[in-house]
This record gives structure tokens, sequence and C-alpha cells, in this order.
């Protein structure tokens, strides 16, 4: 398969209020609806898309020890409570594309993308990160999410 469209950019640093999950990524999607409520319950003003990290390959962990975490940029730092986290986002060169097809097919753009970047003589930077242009685009059918893999050239 064909290696999708990949654009460089630099990703700029953020603050953004955050929620860890751990179990099958599918989860994400509950937890960036709460995570939306409450930043809009303390009037928190959200400074960008909606985006969730995944930090584990779900052909090689478990279901049941998947990490993600769903993110909302916002304006300003605030005080954190409970599992709603603030965390700042170091600026850093991320690779892009887009995947197109339900999220059960992420797989296909993903192998491809990670392959082409690593052949291409990148080195893969933490997490990946998947931009949603509305919170429920995260249970959404999947179509046009951006994804972003942090880089280094090596």
């Amino acid at each position: 398969m064909a290696a999708p469209e990949t654009k460089f950019s630099n990703a700029g640093r953020m603050i953004v209020a955050s929620v860890a999950h751990t179990g099958p990524y599918q989860g994400i999607g509950a937890e960036m609806k709460d995570l939306k409520a409450w930043i809009d319950s303390r009037g928190i003003d959200q400074a960008g898309y909606p985006f969730c990290l995944y930090y584990d390959n779900p052909t090689e962990t478990p279901a049941e020890e998947l990490r993600s975490e769903a993110c909302i940029p916002v304006s300003k730092a605030f005080e954190q409570e409970g599992k709603f986290q603030m965390k700042e986002i170091a600026e850093v060169l991320v690779a892009e594309t887009r995947h197109q097809g339900p999220p059960e097919q992420f797989a296909m753009t993903y192998g491809p993308f990670l392959e082409s970047l690593l052949n291409g003589g990148y080195q893969i930077l933490g997490p990946a990160r998947e931009y949603y242009m509305t919170v429920s685009d995260a249970t959404g059918p999947g179509a046009g999410f951006l994804i972003q893999q942090p880089v280094a050239k090596k």
C-alpha cells in the first residue's frame, strides 16, 4: 500500500486541559466529552481543536493496557482538579497526514505513514496526535481526521 501524503510543520507550544485513559482506544471519546463539559463549567476558554494522544500500538499492546489522553488546548493556565489535568506541550516538528474512513481502518493509514517516516530517516518522538474539528468527532465516523506524529531527523 502506498504511503499517504505527508506534510511537515512545526506544532507550536500549547497549554492543554487533559484527561488520561487506560483501556481500549474507543473509550477516549467519553473522556473527551467529560473534559469539554468540565472546562465549559469552569469558564476555561478553548484555544484550538481538541485532539487525543495515543501512546501505544494497538497491534502490540493488549486493549486493556492501551494508554491515551484527551486534550483540549486552552487560553491560559488553570487549577487542576481530580482527573482533569493541565499540561504544557512543547513546540515540535510533526509529520502529518489525514485518515479517510472509519476508526477501525486506522491501521491502513498509520502503517504506511509510520513506515515511510522511518524509511525516510526520521525518529518517532512521543505519542501520535489525532485532531478533531469538534468533540463529537472523537466518537464519530472517523473521516478526515488529521494525524500528527512528532519526529526528528536522524
